[in-house]
């Protein structure tokens, strides 16, 4: 009997538990996600100066100052970056060449 191993990967939240705050010393970046087809709910993920992730409560007054000062401060580059759910399309052409 032979056994398949079939690994699906399930679109879902990334934020399972949230943190009311961090050390804003430490953050290097800030992710907003808004609601997804998957999520229906806005997460906030910062990025922590040793590559730890941190979910943070949106609707907290910390995270809310977070956010106004990255946005604020965003001649900074990539210090806030939005995350939306769009869908590119992508056209591929061919050419044929003859050579004689």
């Amino acid at each position: 009997m032979i056994k398949f191993r079939h690994w699906i990967c399930f679109l879902k939240c990334r934020c399972l538990r949230t943190s009311q705050r961090v050390d804003e010393s430490l953050i290097r970046t800030v992710e907003e996600l808004p609601p997804r087809p998957y999520c229906a709910k806005d997460e906030i993920i910062v990025t922590l100066k040793d590559n730890k992730k941190v979910c943070l409560d949106p609707t907290h007054k910390f995270t809310k100052a977070v956010l106004a000062s990255m946005k604020k401060n965003s001649g900074k580059p990539a210090k806030v970056r939005t995350t939306s759910a769009t869908t590119t399309t992508t056209t591929a052409a061919t050419s044929l060449s003859t050579s004689s």
